[in-house]
């Protein structure tokens, strides 16, 4: 049974995250116009780039904790022709990145690579939980029931 107590804590603690999020977003966003180096001002808005997908990982918690409709028939048809294309081009661009990343010999850009062919491994993950869970025939057995005991 799902305690009502419990999701309002979290409701609540998840729209504090959201709110910190986008207070990073801004602090951040100041930091950029100050910047005089490229580099750190891009560094910087990759760091801005991940507080706004924190922010929108919380409004998609809201959403799941909300327990609202999960997704028509014709809507998941649609959604998971374009999940697989876009599953498939990222598992290519996972490849073409680890390339990159063997062919450098300087660690700044092999940092950098590592970054980038870590956060397509994630989006990779992401595609397929979305295609195997939200959008399987009873998608409210993963996901409606998150908070059961």
């Amino acid at each position: 049974m799902v305690k009502e107590e419990n999701i309002d804590k979290l409701r609540e603690m998840v729209n504090r995250l959201i709110e910190t999020e986008e207070e990073v977003v801004d602090l951040t966003e100041e930091a950029i116009e100050k910047a005089e180096n490229a580099t750190t001002r891009y560094l910087l808005r990759a760091i801005q780039h991940d507080s706004r997908k924190h922010a929108d990982f919380g409004r998609a918690a809201l959403e799941i904790l909300e327990f609202k409709t999960i997704v028509g028939t014709k809507e998941r048809k649609e959604v998971w022709d374009l999940l697989k294309k876009h599953s498939d081009m990222e598992k290519k661009h996972r490849e073409f990145v680890a390339q990159m990343k063997y062919l450098s010999k300087t660690p700044a850009l092999k940092y950098i690579f590592r970054q980038i062919w870590e956060d397509e491994k994630k989006h990779h993950m992401m595609l397929e939980t979305l295609m195997t869970k939200r959008f399987e025939k009873d998608p409210e057995a993963q996901w409606g029931f998150l908070l059961s005991d």
